[in-house]
């Protein structure tokens, strides 16, 4: 009888969180939390010199996948104060994690060169193709994709705690007058 109460109250007691665990989510670095894949068809009219005849068009598509996210290793001391079953904690701010451009995944969809014009080279199609990448990430703004992020990573963090034991759980997002908005990383 007397292993069962022992067994009971062990189980009753609440758990104390060492302050080693709270600081833990900084080691988990940059959680990735948002990912798209957006697609672009690039059309380019290259009309030459004065002195060329004839001109050169070509229609490139390619597809780019972004991630978003936030860097928790940015988590300093002072980001989070604890109170008893409450924490509070300041997120630092949503970041593009990763920009990446398959080469498998552009194609030349059409090209038009007339008069005495030469084909496009590879150095030609790689400049079209930095305009693409251009236009996707001005596109990324439009999205709201570091908004997307910031909002799972808080999903995220919440629960993070809410099994260590924290019964209230306060996350504070990076205001956005003190984001970087630049997406080009």
């Amino acid at each position: 009888m007397s292993l069962i109460t022992l067994l009971l109250t062990s189980c009753g007691e609440e758990k104390e969180v060492h302050e080693t665990e709270i600081y833990e989510i900084r080691s988990i670095g940059t959680l990735s939390t948002t990912e798209y894949t957006l697609g672009k068809i690039i059309h380019w009219n290259d009309e030459g010199e004065w002195y060329t005849y004839g001109d050169r068009k070509i229609l490139l598509s390619c597809k780019a996948t972004v991630k978003a996210g936030v860097n928790l290793n940015a988590i300093k001391e002072s980001d989070i104060q604890v109170d008893g079953k409450k924490i509070t904690i300041q997120l630092p701010p949503p970041e593009i994690v990763s920009f990446e451009m398959d080469p498998d995944l552009v194609r030349t969809e059409m090209t038009d060169v007339n008069g005495f014009r030469s084909d496009f080279s590879q150095v030609d199609k790689s400049k079209v193709l930095q305009k693409g990448e251009e236009s996707i990430r001005k596109d990324l703004q439009k999205l709201n994709i570091l908004d997307e992020a910031e909002q799972n990573a808080k999903i995220f963090i919440v629960d993070f705690y809410k099994n260590l034991g924290f019964e209230q759980v306060i996350v504070h997002e990076t205001p956005k007058d003190k984001r970087n908005t630049n997406i080009d990383h």
